[in-house]
């Protein structure tokens, strides 16, 4: 046992070493609905459905962490409100596990959270779970070639899917997630691959957000991202606001609008996604500002919140915090009145597109902003950092109803 728990640890350590010199990446990959039968189909959606009935019925036990994975049976609440004995004969004893010691970190998670001063709720029950876990790549989950995967469960029986060609030949594979959304099913693989070395450009860049123009750069560049509702969407939600609540018909004009919405919102992703990648692949240095989105939504001007809202402002600004290119400077940094030359401070009303100083300095309203955030970060260096000022908060308390362990989750 001894040598056994050494080879154990040198093979942790080996591998912690190894993902030194890796990135960890998530690869999607949709299951082909035209290739499956009627019976993996089937089995697909009991997963879902055997995964709700396991989660409620831990939500109900008064202790959570009592709970065994071992379990075959568990009570769920009929139609008619009654309690009765249902048996889990689609999920897997390491899908049990996973999914089990999920919902016991969601409860400890809002422990810590908790102990630190925050107002948190409860978990609640839920009508429908999307997601579940497969940990052990080889065992719960395993790629056969380019077009096929295994499941456990499924036996022998292999699912075509579509997207595998995404993943590297040289990725090492760790987890995956199955997915469930509008009707269809997909597999959210976790990789690792070797790291790109990246090649500096010498360049850097000032991105300015705004309502007119959604984001103008110091070059004088100028992007607008607007993705309305289009037409057969809003029939589609006027349709639903006349159906008889909890009827079937209710529900399928419910499913038929998420896939729409769906639609819309994989363009958004698709345009954030692209702009992202051009930023950070053609300048070492992005400078932006932390803007609050939200008090311009809140705000009176007629059209501000549905243009931020068909915008895709929000989500660039979040993906580029990410990134170690991004320089992040003070929301309260007077981008738009002080002048460059002279450094004295203009203000101008929002209809005056162009910013004008007494000492003769002239340039569009936005340009301008933008090159003054740039020479902003500038100043700070190449490293990211943040000089937002620091807001305290209240938070109130509300007890946890669930029996923890006897040892206490620790901060």
């Amino acid at each position: 046992m001894p040598k056994k728990n050494e080879k154990i640890k040198q093979a942790i350590q080996q591998t912690r070493e190894k993902r030194k010199s890796q990135d960890c990446k998530v690869f999607e990959v949709k299951f082909d609905k035209s290739h499956l039968s009627k019976e993996k189909l089937q089995h697909l959606k009991m997963l879902f459905i055997e995964a709700k009935w396991l989660y409620n019925y831990q939500l109900s036990l008064e202790a959570i962490f009592s709970l065994s994975w071992k379990i075959k049976e568990v009570g769920v609440l009929n139609r008619e409100g009654q309690k009765e004995k249902r048996e889990l004969s689609y999920l897997s004893a390491q899908m049990r596990q996973a999914l089990t010691a999920r919902t016991q970190q969601n409860v400890l998670s809002l422990s810590r959270a908790k102990k630190k001063g925050c107002k948190i709720g409860r978990l609640k029950f839920k009508s429908q779970i999307n997601s579940i876990p497969l940990v052990q790549f080889g065992i719960t989950h395993r790629i056969k070639n380019e077009k096929y995967v295994r499941i456990q469960g499924f036996g022998r029986k292999c699912l075509r899917v579509i997207g595998l060609h995404q993943i590297p030949e040289n990725a090492d594979i760790a987890n995956a997630n199955l997915i469930s959304r509008n009707g269809n099913y997909y597999l959210k693989i976790t990789c690792f691959v070797s790291k790109e070395e990246r090649i500096k450009t010498g360049k850097s860049i000032g991105l300015d957000f705004g309502i007119k123009d959604n984001v103008v750069d110091s070059d004088g560049n100028k992007y607008n991202f607007q993705f309305s509702e289009s037409k057969s969407l809003k029939k589609v939600s006027r349709r639903l606001n006349r159906k008889k609540k909890r009827s079937r018909n209710r529900f399928k004009q419910k499913f038929l609008l998420n896939k729409k919405y769906e639609k819309l919102t994989n363009k958004k992703k698709d345009a954030k996604n692209k702009f992202v990648s051009k930023l950070v692949k053609e300048n070492d240095l992005i400078v932006i500002q932390d803007e609050s989105l939200v008090e311009w939504k809140s705000s009176r001007m007629r059209g501000w919140g549905r243009r931020i809202h068909h915008s895709i402002m929000g989500g660039i600004i979040s993906d580029l915090k990410k990134k170690s290119e991004t320089l992040v400077i003070d929301k309260w940094f007077p981008s738009t009145q002080s002048c460059p030359k002279c450094g004295l401070l203009n203000k101008h009303s929002l209809d005056k597109r162009v910013y004008s100083c007494k000492c003769g300095y002239s340039e569009d309203r936005d340009i301008h902003a933008a090159k003054n955030i740039l020479n902003e970060g500038l100043k700070f260096g190449t490293e990211r950092t943040n000089h937002m000022p620091v807001e305290k908060k209240s938070f109130g308390s509300l007890n946890l109803r669930y029996a923890l362990p006897n040892q206490e989750a620790s901060d």
